[in-house]
């Protein structure tokens, strides 16, 4: 690199790379050679090869390769920026920038006259300039860092790399006029007055300054501190060593040392605004040896052009870090750790890491409905979709490509569709788990009645009510108790029946249908009339029932979940509460023919439809639904033992709207459920049944919610717009079931079942098989 010295008053008698002279009247800049001195090393100049680094120069930086092919594609080369070249000028037409060199180019020195402008007529300009910025060879595939960035070059060192502070510090503010938005400088530093107040004027512009370390293998600035900074200068500087292929400090880089840099009361230590990047052996245009000469070059002189092509690469892609002047901590926060931090650290904050600063840093982040940050939380789903809304394609399909934010408010595109769950996952895990057992008591009462009373451990019904979560998959702020069933029927068929933890329609179907009989048996199996009670499972349930002379009876039926309920397999998950109440009338039409009539109602709590979420998190479908239904059932005597029921229901679900998150909106939807089941009683032996079922569950027809779109405009800021997604599933399911039970000799009872579904839980081509077997003893 060029290195600082004391000029004495006999600057012109000076040596190229001699050692600090006495009795200075003024700061000074010059170049050294050698190996320590940032000049060109004894290698033999190549016959070609495009700027860029040495492949393997370093294991943590990304090859010359990768960097093409992913971080400069994804920042467009770094199009768009100006790094500003502070040094010895540039040579325009060299391959490596030409059509890139802007026309504010300029000599920006004040202490002596460029007799050929801005051109570059000592090697090191255009050297750093092509490390910043060369272009692209596919032949060497060798690259500068921001290949399709603009140069715009002030000349402050003559052909003997020698220039006062007074040059330099107007080559700084020359280059903020120019619209440099990153400054590179691999010249000593030297904090003179006018260098301190040039620094405060580009960075007030918002350019970020990259300053060369040095090479006198000492401490930075000689281990004096620096004062007269801005706050904001603070935050918008970049001190760099250099390393070599093994991430050791280079033998001839400067170390941070124990200065500070102040801004009034604030400081920094030089540590923390250190960065290091490979600087040995890196391949650059050397035009000493001919115009189309490269060769290796080593020094702070080539680190430091690294760190401001990746300024340019960041501050392409993220506007908003020029803006919040925050592309600086990007790289120290994404930096690969060498070593201990500290004021006196050797690496200050590591190894420049490109590729990780490419990446998110921090914690996510969404923009909701209404502009605010919403934090992307850990754990489960933000939805756990139940059947009715099948896996939610259209909302995992917005998802899937979504805007998101990292701690720097750098946008990213996420896959967020896996905050979708839905029950098909679920199944796997009660898949495994056995049957709760259940006790089973019963007891003949006077005038033909009966008491029966059921107990089991606590489980939770999912909404086909037949498969249970055990109590360890699922929490309470305080244990509940354990499930029981406690029902009485009196000689005139009248029934009530109370109960916690375990299906709550099969004692509502008895209450409308009459215990015992077929009719209740079909209805309480397909589960269609009675669907909405179906999502307020696992709490407490009582349902009554009575005849109305002769050919009518009626039930009652109201149901809920546990008490403030937490699903331990979706952490997340708020608490679930709902309850549902019904009320049917059968009336018996002819001696074959009863036909029924169920009137539901469902109150959900952070939940749609069975689908739960947390209420306050980025995709919550409303606080609080109302659903209303309509089910309507015919059963057939056909005679011989045989009957045929026929179960459809009409839903209406109420609408929501949010003021956060990423829904605005739900629109009130409707859904439907129908089955048809045929029973056969006496089919092998005296007293079983057999039963064909074939419904399509509760299912979404219509409905949609309002989701925020988020973009960036080309200034970086958020802009949010809505899209609908409709709610309807994917999938129709198709389930087919074949049931059949029977008693045996001394009490024992036989349950058996087998279904296939199609399209399971309304997801389109999710199909599976479950069976089921039963077996108890009377004692």
């Amino acid at each position: 690199m060029l290195k600082g010295l004391i000029a004495s008053a006999a600057l012109g008698a000076l040596l190229f790379g001699s050692p600090a002279m006495a009795g200075s009247v003024s700061a000074a800049y010059r170049g050294n050679s050698g190996s320590g001195g940032g000049g060109v090393t004894s290698n033999p100049p190549p016959s070609n090869g495009v700027l860029g680094f040495q492949a393997g120069s370093s294991a943590a930086w990304m090859n010359q390769i990768s960097l093409t092919g992913a971080v400069e594609t994804q920042a467009s080369q770094g199009s768009g920026i100006t790094i500003g070249m502070i040094d010895t000028g540039v040579v325009s037409t060299n391959a490596e920038i030409s059509g890139r060199v802007s026309s504010l180019s300029s000599c920006a020195a004040v202490t002596f006259v460029c007799s050929r402008g801005v051109l570059d007529d000592n090697g090191h300009g255009t050297a750093t300039a092509s490390i910043a910025a060369g272009q692209f060879n596919s032949a060497s595939m060798m690259s500068g860092v921001a290949p399709s960035a603009t140069i715009l070059s002030e000349k402050v060192l003559n052909a003997s790399g020698v220039g006062y502070d007074t040059d330099v510090a107007n080559g700084i503010v020359r280059a903020a006029n120019g619209g440099s938005q990153v400054i590179s400088l691999s010249l000593t530093y030297i904090p003179s007055t006018a260098v301190i107040n040039a620094i405060n004027y580009a960075t007030s512009n918002g350019a970020v300054i990259v300053w060369a370390g040095g090479n006198a293998s000492t401490w930075f600035n000689n281990g004096g501190s620096t004062s007269g900074l801005t706050q904001n200068a603070l935050s918008h500087l970049v001190f760099v060593g250099s390393v070599n292929s093994g991430n050791t400090v280079s033998y001839f880089s400067n170390r941070p040392g124990t200065g500070y840099a102040y801004a009034g009361v604030s400081s920094a230590s030089y540590a923390s605004l250190w960065l290091v990047a490979p600087g040995e052996n890196v391949l650059a245009p050397a035009i000493q040896y001919g115009s189309n000469s490269n060769a290796y070059w080593s020094g702070t002189s080539m680190s430091a052009p690294e760190v401001a092509g990746a300024l340019a690469l960041l501050e392409a892609t993220w506007p908003v870090l020029r803006r919040n002047g925050t592309a600086t901590s990007v790289l120290f926060a994404s930096a690969t750790d060498l070593g201990a931090k500290g004021v006196d650290s050797t690496y200050g904050n590591g190894l420049l890491n490109l590729a990780k600063a490419f990446q998110p840093i921090g914690a996510l982040s969404v923009t909701s409905i209404n502009g605010n940050a919403v934090p992307l939380g850990k754990g489960g789903g933000a939805i756990m979709a139940s059947g009715a809304l099948g896996s939610l394609t259209s909302v995992k399909s917005i998802l899937s490509s979504y805007t998101t934010f990292d701690g720097f408010q750098r946008n990213f595109t996420s896959n967020l569709s896996r905050m979708v769950g839905n029950q098909s996952a679920l199944a796997n895990v009660l898949a495994g788990q056995a049957a709760a057992p259940v006790g089973v008591s019963s007891r003949a009462l006077a005038g033909g009645g009966h008491l029966t009373l059921a107990a089991a451990d606590t489980s939770y019904y999912d909404n086909a009510g037949v498969q249970a979560l055990t109590l360890s998959q699922r929490t309470t702020e305080s244990r509940a108790p354990g499930a029981f069933f406690l029902s009485m029927t009196g000689g005139d068929g009248s029934s009530i029946a109370v109960g916690r933890g375990l299906p709550s329609t099969a004692a509502f179907a008895n209450a409308l249908w009459g215990e015992g009989g077929a009719a209740a048996y079909q209805v309480n199996e397909i589960g269609v009339s009675n669907a909405l009670m179906s999502y307020a499972q696992g709490g407490y349930f009582g349902s009554i029932g009575a005849n109305l002379g002769t050919r009518a009876r009626l039930g009652l039926g109201w149901t809920s979940t546990p008490e403030r309920a937490i699903w331990a397999i979706s952490p997340d998950q708020a608490r679930v509460q709902s309850s549902a109440a019904a009320v049917g009338l059968t009336v018996k039409l002819t001696a074959r023919l009863t036909t029924g009539v169920t009137l539901a109602t469902l109150g959900e709590n952070n939940s749609l439809l069975g689908s739960s979420y947390n209420v306050n998190g980025p995709l919550s479908l409303g606080a609080v639904h109302r659903s209303t239904s309509v089910g309507l059932s015919s059963a057939y005597d056909l005679g011989g033992g045989r009957g045929l029921l026929f179960d459809a229901a009409f839903a209406k679900i109420s609408g929501s709207s949010m003021h956060d998150g990423l829904i605005a909106s739900v629109s009130p939807m409707t859904a439907r459920a129908y089955g048809v089941s045929f029973v056969q009683a006496n089919a092998f032996r005296d007293g079983d049944r057999l039963t064909l079922s074939v419904r399509k569950p509760l299912r979404v027809v219509s409905g949609s919610v309002q989701m925020a779109v988020t973009s960036v405009d080309d200034q970086g800021y958020p802009t949010t717009s809505l899209m609908r997604a409709n709610l309807k599933p994917n999938g129709n399911e198709t389930d087919m079931g074949v049931g059949y039970a029977a008693t045996f000799k001394r009490g024992l009872n036989l349950t058996t079942g087998l279904v296939y579904r199609s399209d399971a839980y309304n997801i389109k081509g999710l199909g599976d098989v479950g069976a089921r077997l039963s077996i108890s003893m009377r004692f």
